[in-house]
């Protein structure tokens, strides 16, 4: 991607050309107008998938609905174009599943047994950021037409869900080990490595040995040492989108908010689905936001 989209260039200068047109324009040539809006996200997440050994892809994301509330301050240069920076808390993340060839280790006494089988991860994935859009808009009768670009800082993130583990088996066992079903707890800022949710148990029998495991996982219980949070604190992209005025005030609108950072920290996301020899695989890739916004609002 070219380098004018990196963020330690392209975002300081942006916010700043607008944010310095905002405090510079004199009321002369401006208005000042502020306002409100509310409405749901229909948001998912976008990167590439894990690649079975024949090819087919493990991994897909599907649409999760959250909600967005916030203010939004502007300056109105003539009846037909202005700009906008908006404040909005805002609930993003996705449906994820992962469905395929897997593995698990077990742990006891300090001794790790690797098993390969089939693993069912869903996973619904619940970010909440607080979003910074700034846009150019421009107004033809009641219909306005608005792009820019957003900075979004996250402030939860949390995820549960359900892991089926089916068909497990070590080098040496001839019989899979007892299909296991288990609960997912995820707090991708708060959780530890190794550690599950205290209270009910799984025992499963590895090798002629009894391993007991929580119920429900924690995010980082298949890690050997902390690695750091999975979501990366920053989120920044592009936003166009479309409104219609149904009175001088009130709008309905939809907009397109499309990421262009890197949701994942490379070092703490987590293969799922093969090891290096019973190490832990880490991925290097990208993963980002895609919302989609209807809202309904007020422009004064």
């Amino acid at each position: 991607m070219p380098n004018f989209f990196n963020m330690k260039t392209l975002s300081p200068c942006f916010f700043g050309v607008l944010l310095a047109v905002l405090f510079l324009a004199t009321p002369a040539q401006a208005q000042l107008r502020y306002g409100f809006k509310t409405g749901l996200n229909f948001a998912s997440m976008n990167g590439p998938s894990e690649l079975s050994g024949s090819g087919a892809e493990l991994e897909s994301w599907g649409t999760i609905t959250g909600f967005h509330i916030g203010l939004s301050l502007g300056y109105k240069f003539n009846d037909y174009v202005g700009v906008r920076g908006e404040i909005l808390y805002s609930k993003k993340g996705a449906k994820y599943t992962f469905d395929g060839p897997s593995y698990r280790i077990f742990r006891l006494d300090g001794v790790s047994t690797l098993t390969t089988g089939n693993s069912r991860y869903l996973i619904n994935i619940n970010n909440a950021y607080l979003d910074i859009p700034v846009v150019a808009y421009g107004r033809w009768k009641d219909f306005e037409l608005s792009a820019g670009m957003y900075a979004g800082l996250l402030v939860q993130s949390i995820g549960d869900g359900s892991l089926t583990y089916t068909n497990g088996r070590t080098s040496v066992l001839q019989n899979p080990i007892a299909d296991l079903e288990l609960f997912l707890d995820h707090n991708y800022r708060k959780d530890e490595p190794g550690r599950g949710i205290e209270g009910q148990t799984e025992v499963v029998q590895v090798d002629a040995k009894t391993v007991e495991l929580p119920k429900t996982l924690g995010a980082y219980y298949d890690y050997t040492e902390d690695k750091g949070n999975l979501y990366n604190p920053l989120d920044y992209g592009l936003v166009a989108g479309l409104s219609y005025f149904m009175s001088r005030s009130l709008f309905i609108g939809v907009r397109l908010q499309y990421g262009l950072a890197d949701l994942t920290k490379n070092a703490a996301d987590l293969s799922k689905g093969s090891t290096d020899n019973g190490n832990l695989i880490y991925r290097n890739d990208k993963d980002r936001n895609v919302v989609i916004q209807a809202s309904v609002g007020f422009s004064f």
